[in-house]
C-alpha cells in the first residue's frame, strides 16, 4: 500500500514538474519576442526584448541578414501593442529608415527587390517593399498584434548581396486616427440609394485587357462597385473613412468604399473583426448586399431548396422576389458558391434597372476578347457594365422593355472622382503620423 501511494505521489510530482517546465518555456518564449509599444500620449515607441544598433534609435531586427542568396527569406516574430490611444486607433507600419545615414546596405536590398510579408496566425495579411513599408495592422484599446514578418529576396535578384554583411535601420510608424465625433443618428436613417438614371461603366477590365467574366470577384471589388454607384446624396450622408475591421487600413484603396458602405449598413464583416477584402464573395453575400438597397421583409416559403437555415435565407428570398437573382435548373441557389464576375454584373444591372439587349448596342463600343460570343447568357450584361452610354427605353411586342443605345460616353475617371469625394468629405482632424526614429526608448 505504501509503495502504491509512493508511486502515485511520484507520478503527480512528475506531471507537475513537466507542466511547470512547459509553462516556463512558454513564458520564456513570450518574453523573448521583440515587442514594440506605441504610446500615443507620449508620442513615443518603447522597445523590449530587442537591442538597438549600438547607440542608434533603431531596433536590431532580422539579425541574420548576411550572405544572402536569391530566393532566401528570413522570418522575424514581432509583437506590436499600443497604449493611451484616447479612444482612437493606430495603423501600424514597418519600413526602412530613408532619413538615416546608414542606408548603404538597405539601398542594396531595395535595389534587389526585397519585399516584406506579414502573417498572423499562419495567414498572410499584408505585403510591401522596404521603402514604402508594410502594413502590420490596426490597433485599438489594448489590442496586441502577434506577427511573423518575413523578409523575401526574389529569385531574380543578382549576386550583389553574396559575401556581404550589413545592418538595416528599421522604423515603426503609427498613423493615429482620433476617435470620431459621435453623432446620434436619426431613428429612421434614409435607405442608401444608387444612381439609376446615368448609365456609366462600373467595370473597367483588368490589366491584361480582358474582362474575365467567369472569374471570381473579391469582397473589396464588390464594395467598390456599389460605392461608386451611390447617389451623391447617399455617398455624402453615409461617408466615413473609419471602420471596425482590423484588416482594412485608411490607406487601402478600398477603404472609402468599405467604410462608407459599412456605415450605411449595406455590407458586413466576417467573424473575428475582419472584412477579408481579398477573399472571393459568395452568391449569398452578394445577394444580401444587392437587396439591402430595396428594404422590406420576407415572410413566406423558401424559393430555393438549399437555403433553409442559411444565415442569408431572408435576403436570398427577398432578392428573388425583387427579381434580382435566379437559381439553377435543379431548384437550388448554391448560396455558398463563389459568384462569378458575369453573375455579379447581371445582378448589379437588375438592381440599377438596366435592361441591355444584345441586338441594340453600338458598333464602336468597348469590346472584350473574352466576351466575344454574343450567344453567351451574360454577353449583353458585360457590355452594359463596361460601356458608358446614353439610351432610350423601348418595349418589344411581348411587352418586355429593353435599352436602345444611342451614343457612347467617356468612361469615368474613378480615381479622380474618389479623390474629389475624399477632399469634399475630409475630416478637419485627420490625425497624426508618428515614427519610432523620432522618439523611442529601449527597455533593458
Amino acid at each position: 500500500m505504501k509503495h502504491t501511494k509512493f508511486k502515485i505521489l511520484t507520478s503527480i510530482l512528475l506531471v507537475a514538474a513537466v507542466l511547470v517546465g512547459i509553462f516556463a518555456v512558454n513564458a520564456f518564449a513570450d518574453t523573448g519576442v521583440p515587442t514594440v509599444n506605441f504610446d500615443y500620449s507620449k508620442r513615443q515607441f518603447t522597445f523590449s526584448n530587442v537591442n538597438p544598433y549600438g547607440d542608434s534609435i533603431h531596433p536590431d531586427l532580422f539579425t541574420d541578414l548576411k550572405n544572402l542568396m536569391p530566393g532566401d527569406s528570413r522570418t522575424q516574430k514581432i509583437k506590436v501593442t499600443a497604449s493611451s490611444l484616447e479612444g482612437g486607433t493606430a495603423n501600424m507600419y514597418l519600413r526602412v529608415d530613408n532619413e538615416s545615414e546608414n542606408t548603404v546596405y538597405s539601398d542594396l536590398l531595395t535595389k534587389a527587390g526585397v519585399t516584406l510579408t506579414v502573417s498572423k496566425d499562419g495567414k498572410e495579411i499584408a505585403s510591401g517593399d522596404l521603402e514604402k513599408g508594410v502594413f502590420l495592422g490596426k490597433l485599438e484599446g489594448r489590442d496586441a498584434l502577434n506577427l511573423d514578418v518575413t523578409f523575401n529576396l526574389p529569385l531574380e535578384a543578382g549576386d550583389e548581396l553574396q559575401n556581404k554583411v550589413g545592418t538595416v535601420d528599421w522604423v515603426f510608424t503609427a498613423e493615429y486616427i482620433p476617435a470620431p465625433i459621435i453623432i446620434i443618428p436619426p431613428e429612421n436613417p434614409p435607405m442608401p440609394e444608387l444612381e439609376k438614371g446615368e448609365h456609366y461603366a462600373y467595370i473597367i477590365g483588368r490589366d491584361d485587357g480582358l474582362v474575365h467574366p467567369e472569374d471570381q470577384i473579391t469582397r473589396a471589388e464588390v464594395a467598390t462597385i456599389f460605392f461608386r454607384l451611390l447617389t451623391e446624396d447617399s455617398r455624402d450622408y453615409f461617408w466615413t473613412q473609419t471602420n471596425p475591421y482590423s484588416d482594412v487600413a485608411e490607406t487601402d484603396w478600398f477603404n472609402n468604399a468599405v467604410s462608407t458602405l459599412s456605415n450605411a449598413g449595406v455590407i458586413n464583416g466576417r467573424p473575428g473583426n475582419v472584412f477579408d477584402p481579398t477573399a472571393p464573395i459568395t452568391r449569398a453575400e452578394f445577394a444580401a448586399i444587392a437587396v439591402r438597397f430595396f428594404g422590406g421583409e420576407y415572410d413566406g416559403a423558401d424559393q430555393f431548396s438549399d437555403i433553409a437555415g442559411h444565415w442569408a435565407n431572408s435576403e436570398i428570398n427577398r432578392a428573388y422576389m425583387n427579381e434580382l437573382i435566379k437559381g439553377y435548373p435543379d431548384g437550388t441557389f448554391r448560396p455558398d458558391n463563389y459568384i462569378t464576375r458575369a453573375e455579379a454584373m447581371t445582378i448589379v444591372n437588375r438592381v440599377l434597372e438596366r435592361k441591355p439587349d444584345k441586338d441594340h448596342l453600338l458598333e464602336d463600343m468597348v469590346r472584350w476578347a473574352d466576351n466575344a460570343d454574343t450567344e453567351k447568357w451574360y454577353y449583353a450584361d458585360v457590355q452594359e457594365a463596361t460601356n458608358s452610354h446614353d439610351f432610350e427605353m423601348h418595349t418589344k411586342s411581348a411587352g418586355d422593355e429593353y435599352e436602345l443605345w444611342t451614343e457612347l460616353r467617356p468612361v469615368r475617371d474613378w480615381a479622380a472622382l474618389e479623390k474629389t469625394w475624399s477632399e469634399n468629405n475630409s475630416s478637419t482632424n485627420p490625425g497624426e503620423v508618428i515614427s519610432s526614429n523620432k522618439n523611442s526608448v529601449f527597455k533593458k
